[in-house]
């Protein structure tokens, strides 16, 4: 019992270690990198670099490799590609950043449906209400009211990403429970470097509005190169890995649900670093961040509570 407990408890830490990573990386990202290389460029260095050095970590692990991380990884990797390709196409119509972190943030509400459709697994009440919260708390630090409601082809676009971001959520948790994280997690960036790769060809030459979709940028600095390795392997290697593990013992739902709080930990972090000033939005949407990440943290304790009384009659 105290071991299940522990486990359940690192579980919740390494996710809460996985939001303030993510949330601290990319305000110091846009500092020491910038713009200096394009969207594909830069997630295909992060997630290959990422890979290889889990590659390097598991090669005596390798051996476990069966059809059943393929038949996993694969289609879980190409949905976050596919979320990462709709981004760069997003930006390209005008995309209100604003609008975009509240659209990507539909996975909260997308993995539930999920998991009731595919393993009918329906939602407790309190997971519904922290879905819903925390949609809230997006739509506020989204600062959708200023922006307006009208619904334009980047807002689908990004809608698109946080469904395919869900979809990665649900099936990771459904599926790969009883996967080695760090393999798993090595095929998935393997597969999202490689259509990265495609997309940074692919969109340098597709033409839109007299330019193109995501123009080709890249330097030979060797500091800004190793800058991006090295949040590339802490965002994707270690907090991919993290995330995974941990979801053998947090429900797909909580997870889908205290992600996107790493918005808020942005957001102080850019108000700390005086790239923002404090706003009733950050300080609304963090209180309503932080009360839908409790919800659903209950909300799982008590579902595991009531299987585990369930597994003991």
């Amino acid at each position: 019992m105290n071991t299940k407990r522990s486990s359940v408890a690192m579980a919740y830490a390494a996710i809460g270690t996985v939001v303030l990573i993510w949330g601290v990386i990319p305000a110091f990202k846009k500092a020491l990198i910038g713009g200096l290389f394009s969207a594909s460029v830069y997630t295909a260095m992060t997630t290959l670099a990422s890979a290889t050095a889990l590659l390097v970590l598991s090669r005596k692990a390798l051996c476990r490799l069966n059809k059943t991380y393929f038949k996993i990884a694969i289609p879980t990797g190409l949905c976050v590609a596919a979320a990462s390709l709709v981004q760069a196409l997003a930006y390209n119509f005008d995309a209100s950043p604003t609008k975009q972190a509240f659209l990507e943030n539909l996975s909260c509400v997308v993995v539930p449906l999920l998991l009731l459709i595919f393993v009918k697994k329906k939602p407790s009440v309190l997971t519904a209400v922290a879905a819903l919260v925390c949609l809230v708390s997006s739509f506020i630090l989204g600062d959708i009211f200023s922006v307006g409601l009208s619904v334009s082809a980047a807002d689908i676009l990004n809608a698109l990403a946080g469904v395919f971001y869900g979809i990665n959520i649900a099936f990771t948790g459904i599926y790969a429970k009883k996967l080695d994280a760090k393999l798993y997690v090595m095929i998935q960036l393997f597969v999202q470097g490689i259509s990265s790769i495609l997309m940074a060809v692919l969109l340098n030459f597709v033409p839109f509005g007299g330019s193109y979709i995501d123009p080709f940028r890249f330097t030979w600095r060797f500091g800004p190169i190793l800058t991006v390795f090295a949040v590339g392997i802490l965002t994707n290697a270690v907090c991919w890995t993290l995330r995974t593990s941990s979801m053998k013992h947090v429900s797909p739902s909580a997870v889908a649900v205290i992600m996107p709080f790493s918005a808020v930990v942005t957001g102080i972090v850019s108000v700390i670093l005086g790239m923002d000033k404090i706003s009733w939005t950050l300080v609304i949407g963090a209180i309503l961040g932080l009360a839908a990440a409790l919800l659903s943290s209950f909300g799982d304790l008590a579902e595991s509570k009531k299987e585990k009384e369930k597994t003991d009659e």
